[in-house]
């Protein structure tokens, strides 16, 4: 599953910093609740060895959601089996995520009430990440019965980056852009828009970073922020 670059935010510098250009979407400026308001993505959990990486959604560090041939979802950075309060670190609700502020969430049994979770597919509903007080829009589209095991998802991602205050001071071009803690960003260039060079790439403790490139006035260079998803 491709999960890296999915969120990425291209600024130009035309000449000699005359015209700026960029494509931004909001992102929060201030710790607290964090709402995942970018593209859906698809996880499907490749075989239901919960072991391996690959069969699990690492959503954040610290949340790695996965399944065995049976029961239900546990997180696989801190359980290794699912159990009466899987998946740790996570509580759940059904509805949308715009009134994600007044739904009532719980733990994943409590939620289920009962029911098998093959009735959950098709149903919109929002997973928060207690420790990082991240909302999640999350439907499902696929859960094996019969100890078959797997299931399948959609979920929003994290919103774009903000970039913000692009100048050219001291012979350097210059702007800042915001981050989710715990994220790797990487800051890459081109010419052509076809051909990118990574410049910077660093993990981000939250808030805003600054990036700076020597000025060159001969030209045309873009810059994008992407984002991996992926811890």
């Amino acid at each position: 599953m491709h999960r890296e670059f999915p969120n990425c935010l291209t600024l130009s510098r035309i000449l000699c910093g005359a015209i700026f250009a960029g494509m931004s979407a909001s992102a929060p400026l201030i710790r607290g609740a964090t709402v995942w308001t970018g593209p859906l993505i698809t996880y499907n959990q490749p075989s239901p060895d919960p072991t391996q990486a690959s069969n699990q959604d690492r959503i954040t560090p610290d949340v790695w959601l996965t399944r065995a041939a049976s029961k239900g979802l546990f997180n696989a950075f801190s359980e290794t089996n699912a159990t009466a309060l899987s998946p740790t670190n996570t509580e759940w609700a059904f509805g949308t995520l715009d009134n994600y502020a007044s739904l009532h969430y719980t733990n994943w049994l409590a939620w289920l009430n009962g029911q098998s979770p093959t009735t959950l597919v098709g149903q919109p509903a929002v997973v928060h990440l207690i420790s990082d007080d991240i909302y999640i829009s999350i439907q499902f589209t696929l859960w094996g019965a019969m100890g078959s095991g797997g299931f399948a998802y959609q979920r929003s991602t994290p919103a774009p980056a903000q970039l913000t205050g692009a100048n050219v001071s001291s012979n350097l071009f210059f702007f800042n852009y915001t981050t989710d803690a715990g994220f790797t960003y990487v800051v890459q260039s081109s010419s052509n828009l076809v051909d990118w060079l990574s410049l910077e790439t660093n993990l981000a403790s939250g808030g805003l970073v600054s990036f700076s490139d020597p000025f060159d006035s001969t030209g045309t260079r873009f810059y994008r922020v992407s984002r991996l998803l992926s811890p």
